[in-house]
Parts: C-alpha cells; sequence; structure tokens
C-alpha cells in the first residue's frame, strides 16, 4: 500500500529504488524536524497510520508508535519493533539561506570518492541532508506499507530528541513496547551489524566576566577559522579532523604570539555538543600599534597549524582582520587582562580528540572528547565539551580532571546530557537470525562492529528489560554537517537486508 502523496517526487529521487522507501524519505525532508520541535513529523506520521488503520501511541516525551499488523507468513508472529529517530542536526554553510524552521532540505546528487571509489550521493545544498535518520524512519514506513512481503506485527517506535539530549529515548515507558526484538536503523555503514555504543556526558563550564573600559588608542581586531570539514564528533573523531575551537586555542596561546596587554573581547565558535566544530572566532582589543605585530605572529601561527592539517583538512582559512571604527559600538568591551589569561591558560589545557583506543577492538575509539561550543555574551563566556567512552568509568576520571583544571581557573562546571554506552551481546537469538539472512541475502558474512557514538540502542536496553537488539543502516558520512552524503548504492542493499531479516522473525 503507497501513502497519497500530494506533491511530485523531488527530481533528484526521480529512478531510484525501493519506491516507497524514497517517497518517505521525501515526505520526510519537506518537513522541518529540529530537536524538540519534531511536531510535524508526528502529524505526518500519525495521518500515515489513519490511513492504514493502524493504531498510534504518542507519550509524553514525544515519541510516536504505531502498531501494524503482520503479513503473510508473519501474521501470528510476536511482534517485531523497528526503531528510529524523527529530529535531525540543522547545521548549514554560513553563506547558504535556510530556516530549518520552515524550509524543506534541497535534494542534489554528486559524486565523492571514498575507500578510492567514486560513489553517487544524495546531498543537501548547503544544509545538513536529514538522512541521520530520516532514512532509517522512511525503510520503517517503507516495510509496514510495501504489500507482499512478510513481516511479524510491527510496532514503528520513532523517537524524539535524539540528537540534543535522547530525552525520547529516556522517556519512553517500559511498557510501551510489548516486542522483546528491536532493529534500530541509525548505523551509517552498510554490511555492518552494531552491537555496542558509547556511552557520552557533556561538560558545561562558565566564566563570569569582569569587563573594562577600552583605552582611547585600543584597536579592535578579529581571528576566524573557517573551511573546515567538521563531522560527527563520534563517528569521524577517529579521522583527526581539525576541530576550530582546538585551532582557535592554539592560535590564541601559540609561541609566535605575545598576548601581554591584548584583551579577550569574545570567543565563539562550534554548533552543537555532537558535531566537531568547523568555525570560529575570537575579538580582541589590543594597542594599535600592535595590530601589526599581532597580525604577523597570527600569520605565522597560522601557517604552522594549517600546514598541520593540509592532508586532513585541506579547505582550512584562518583570517586576521582590523575592524573598523565605527564597529567599536557593537563590540563588548575587553575582559581584564588577568581574567583573559586565566581563560585562554584553562582553554590551551583541554584536550579534544582521540584520548584512547579500544585495546579489545583494533581500530576502534575507546575515549575521546571534542570540544564542542565556545560562546560568550556580555558577562558570560560558556564552553561545552563532550567525552564518549565504551570503558566504564573513563568519561567520570577525564571529565574530573578537567573540572580540577576549569574551576581553578574561576569557572563553574555543571554535568548534563549523559547517556549510556551499550554492552554487546553475542549470543542472542535475534542476532544468529540476522547473521543467517545476511549470508542468504549477499553469500557473505556480516561484519559485527561497535561504534563510537551514542545509539538510543543504550538507552532503550537499559530502560526494557529483556529486550534483544541491533543496529544497521545505509552509508551515511560526514553526518551533523552540510557536506552530509547517503552513499545512494547502499540503500537497496540496506533494504534487501532489512525485507530478508523482516521475514525469518516471522
Amino acid at each position: 500500500m503507497a501513502t497519497d502523496d500530494p506533491e511530485p517526487l523531488d527530481p533528484a529521487l526521480v529512478g531510484l529504488e525501493p519506491a516507497e522507501l524514497w517517497r518517505q524519505f521525501d515526505a520526510l525532508r519537506r518537513i522541518p524536524r529540529a530537536s524538540k520541535r519534531e511536531h510535524g513529523v508526528r502529524a505526518y506520521l500519525a495521518g500515515v497510520a489513519e490511513r492504514a488503520g493502524w493504531e498510534v501511541v504518542t507519550d509524553d516525551a514525544g515519541n510516536i508508535l504505531l502498531r501494524t499488523p503482520g503479513r503473510g507468513r508473519g501474521v501470528a508472529s510476536a511482534p517485531l519493533a523497528i526503531q528510529g529517530h524523527m529530529d535531525m542536526v540543522c547545521e548549514k554553510l554560513s553563506e547558504v539561506e535556510h530556516d530549518f524552521e520552515r524550509d524543506p532540505i534541497r535534494l542534489r546528487r554528486a559524486v565523492r570518492r571514498f575507500g578510492g571509489r567514486e560513489r553517487e550521493v544524495l546531498q543537501a545544498h548547503g544544509t545538513t541532508l536529514g538522512s541521520d535518520n530520516g532514512i532509517g524512519c522512511a525503510a520503517a514506513l517503507a516495510l509496514a506499507l510495501t504489500a507482499g512481503l512478510d513481516h511479524p506485527p510491527l510496532e514503528l517506535l520513532f523517537t524524539a530528541d535524539e540528537e540534543e539530549a535522547m530525552s525520547g529515548a529516556f522517556g519512553v515507558d517500559p511498557g510501551l513496547l510489548r516486542a522483546r526484538r528491536l532493529l534500530n536503523f541509525d548505523a551509517e555503514l552498510e554490511g555492518r551489524i552494531y552491537l555496542s555504543c558509547a556511552g557520552g556526558r557533556e561538560l558545561h563550564a562558565v566564566w563570569e566576566l569582569d569587563r573594562d573600559h577600552r583605552h582611547p588608542d585600543d584597536a579592535a581586531v578579529r581571528v576566524s577559522v573557517r573551511g573546515l570539514l567538521g563531522g560527527h564528533s563520534g563517528v569521524d573523531i577517529e579521522h583527526a579532523r581539525a576541530n576550530a575551537i582546538a585551532v582557535m586555542i592554539g592560535l590564541l596561546t601559540a609561541k609566535e604570539l605575545d598576548l601581554e596587554g591584548v584583551r579577550v573581547a569574545s570567543c565563539d565558535g562550534g554548533g552543537r555538543a555532537n558535531a566537531i566544530a568547523r568555525s570560529a572566532e575570537t575579538v580582541l582589543w589590543c594597542a594599535r600599534s600592535r595590530v601589526r605585530e599581532l597580525a604577523r605572529g597570527f600569520e605565522l601561527a597560522g601557517q604552522r597549524v594549517a600546514e598541520s592539517f593540509a592532508s586532513i583538512d585541506p579547505g582550512l582559512v584562518i583570517e586576521f582582520e582590523e575592524l573598523p571604527a565605527d564597529a567599536y559600538a557593537r563590540i563588548p568591551g575587553p575582559v581584564s587582562a588577568l581574567t583573559s589569561r586565566s581563560i585562554l591558560e584553562a582553554l590551551r589545557n583541554q584536550r579534544d580528540g582521540v584520548l584512547s583506543w579500544s585495546p579489545l577492538i583494533p581500530g576502534l575509539v575507546e575515549t575521546s572528547n571534542n570540544l564542542a561550543t565556545v560562546e560568550t555574551c556580555e558577562h558570560e563566556m560558556r564552553l561545552v565539551a563532550m567525552a564518549r567512552s565504551s570503558k566504564a568509568g573513563a568519561i567520570e576520571s577525564f571529565q574530573e580532571r578537567c573540572e580540577r583544571s576549569l574551576e581553578a581557573s574561576g569557572a563553574s562546571i555543571e554535568f548534563k546530557g549523559g547517556f549510556p554506552g551499550w554492552e554487546a551481546k553475542l549470543d542472542t537469538s535475534l542476532l544468529r537470525t540476522a547473521q543467517a539472512s545476511y549470508a542468504a541475502v549477499f553469500g557473505r558474512a556480516v561484519k559485527l562492529e561497535a561504534i563510537h557514538a551514542g545509539l538510543e540502542c543504550g538507552v532503550l536496553h537499559d530502560r526494557i528489560p529483556g529486550i534483544e537488539m541491533i543496529a544497521f543502516g545505509p552509508d551515511i558520512h560526514d553526518a551533523h554537517t552540510p557536506n552530509e552524503s547517503l552513499v545512494i548504492d547502499t540503500v537497496e542493499p540496506f533494504w534487501r537486508f532489512v525485507v530478508q531479516l523482516a521475514a525469518d522473525l516471522v
């Protein structure tokens, strides 16, 4: 049964298979769905269910559950849960005009090179695509809507606010799901089944700023870092990409610079706790006579930094400019020299990137830290960093050391947004069936993986006793960035696996 779609399929999707999956993805990309503002998606899902005659359950956490009947051999089977999240990361290029509260995502096809191969991908025009997790939600709907497939009764669970706080998953009532088998469609490499994920927690540091008056001969200068790839702070942290905030801190504390008498006006960068910062800028006050000296120092430091990332982040741009006097009235006054030095020294001591690698799984990051956002207002500067780890106690141990360093500089510390990891289990009936299903379709063994990112599986496994779960999906690269790319030719094999596994679970 296909759903009513009042608008024609986006040209970028014409001819792609499976048709129902892409129709559902097209419908979802038209609906703004920032975290905590998924009302449009909920309304759409409820409408699909009403037309199909399915049961709909919503809860206080913003989640929506659609219960569909089994088909073919699966009519009388035990139910199967399929889970994805409704929200998407809302990031865009600075020069792109897009209102994530109102505008649909605009699609385009492109070609990118991965692993030495050119692949056709689906992207957006200068914004995140929303394939994380729109493609998983579309697949869940397509499975239930496509006639002629064998599958058990389905419980399609669409959670809210995954990208910011996982509040939807944390708010799931343990009695909401009747199923004790769950497929999560939020993984991002086809041909792999994920059995484990990292936990995480945010550290929020806040400094109170003591503003001075600027001196009559002061000039304002701006240093900006931009053009970086960014990426998912879990999945992409292993690639050692440049973090704009870390680059900025490195510049401000570089050996090539003498910041004696230079005072910070503002420092801002990054966008989200779970994204590697792509841009940052700092405004400084200094004596006008020192502008040329500072410019030369930043030039030398910038050359060194750019060379170190030339092969990883070749788009890195570092700019220094003196701001015009007519802009001074809009620039915050300088933070005292003592406070400026104290904050910069504390920031210099914060580690970013991979902290340790797993001793058990080659190539898997065990513990990492992402300097995610820094923001300045009139009276405060705020830093948010997210640590992740699959090792018990590692996050707490690392962040306690950060806390001591930051508190010594006068910052107040708060921890937020903690979520649990998910421990691998290799002896479940669901996994054995999934391995057999994959081999039956493709004639080869599926790879079993762990992921250094947060999946809602960790939360749901803690909340729902006795549930078995696995996660898988098609290839998505550079999620959480405007370069997000869904590899088109991985969607069809992902779908074939979904269909076979659903049939084998009857």
